[in-house]
């Protein structure tokens, strides 16, 4: 086993076209993640924590290169004893011997960008369109997308399908300022995926499921 792994050994889920696959561990919940298949190499970039590029660290607030036990990741590319997974816009490598494998191959759906598109804006959160605030007194929340981006090739497991679009004014405990209490529902439709450590959001119209 690699100088990382021992260190913190756990088992990834990977999704392969329509297949995916889960994380599980037995001796930690996550496992760094270099950027080529060599327990030498740097580990993968996270541009939201690192906006130069710089690579993440095995610190243990840093969860830039952490695939984490229980999430599922869509296989990139293999080489040898090593799986790389699509994470945050790029590869991330980890060792899946088959003699030892370290990942369980799962069934489920990927997201992939439309074709023609040179990009796919990911989102933290699935909030409603602009319009489904008119007349309601809530200040319009916005829908700004994350600094990742997903494109042509690449692939992301869908977690959800079914994203509700909403947003709930909850100022106080009490609903004592005016619109508290209040349910904005949009119409537009998101998709969840598994994304690096985190889950996102990329809306159905951007995106094909497979």
């Amino acid at each position: 086993m690699s100088r990382r792994l021992r260190t913190v050994a756990a088992v990834a889920a990977l999704a392969l076209g329509t297949v995916t696959a889960t994380v599980t561990t037995s001796a930690a919940a996550a496992a760094p993640t270099p950027a080529a298949p060599s327990d030498s190499a740097p580990l993968v970039t996270d541009i939201g924590i690192r906006p130069t590029g710089a690579a993440s660290t095995t610190e243990v607030a840093d969860i830039g290169a952490r695939a984490t036990a229980g999430v599922e990741y869509a296989v990139a590319e293999r080489a040898g004893d090593w799986t790389a997974i699509w994470w945050l816009g790029q590869k991330a490598w980890f060792e899946n011997p088959v003699s030892a494998p370290t990942a369980i191959p799962v069934t489920g759906s990927v997201v992939v960008p439309k074709a023609g598109r040179a990009s796919v804006p990911v989102y933290g959160r699935a909030y409603p369109e602009s319009s489904a605030y008119t007349g309601t007194g809530v200040p319009d929340q916005g829908v700004a997308p994350l600094v990742y981006t997903l494109k042509p090739g690449q692939k992301y497991v869908l977690a959800d399908a079914d994203v509700p679009t909403d947003f709930y004014r909850a100022t106080t405990y009490d609903w004592s300022t005016p619109r508290d209490g209040t349910a904005i529902v949009g119409t537009t439709k998101y998709y969840e995926i598994w994304f690096g450590h985190r889950i996102a959001f990329v809306q159905a119209k951007d995106v094909q499921v497979h």
